[in-house]
């Protein structure tokens, strides 16, 4: 059995326009209590902001928060996946590229996205997936029951 994307994925998925100020983007993570939003131009995606963007791009360079957009220090290019792609696929993504969150597309939209802890339950809950899993993906439970 192959375990999918679309399985485990979080549909749930805030976004906000690339001209928008990097301070509405900082409420609206603290409001959701969510660590990203996905950045669009004209309704299509085009990067990712994540909490720890506006932490290291924005406030520790002394960016005027209240100014200049989120364009500016968002990450790019978006990396994605699509629902049907195996979720071995994600985790191969997350630990090459030492990112934490991949957006799911489908027809060039946004419909879910995966996060770490999206593939730690597929790893916990998917036991088929076998010793492939990196460590990092097992939860604290997991691994003292396998010792």
């Amino acid at each position: 059995m192959v375990v999918k994307v679309k399985d485990f994925m979080t549909k749930k998925v805030i976004t906000i326009e690339s001209s928008r100020v990097i301070l509405e983007a900082a409420k609206i993570l603290s409001e959701q209590q969510i660590g990203s939003v996905i950045v669009t131009k004209n309704g299509a995606p085009v990067g990712i902001l994540t909490d720890r963007d506006i932490v290291i791009r924005a406030v520790a360079e002394d960016l005027d928060i209240e100014k200049e957009n989120v364009e500016r220090i968002m990450s790019k290019p978006l990396i994605t996946v699509r629902p049907e792609d195996p979720i071995f696929k994600v985790m191969k993504i997350m630990e090459r590229r030492s990112i934490r969150r991949v957006p799911v597309v489908e027809d060039h939209r946004i419909i879910g996205i995966v996060t770490q802890s999206d593939v730690g339950r597929a790893a916990v809950i998917a036991p088929s997936l076998g010793a492939g899993i990196p460590e990092i993906y097992l939860t604290k439970k997991k691994r003292e029951t396998e010792t």
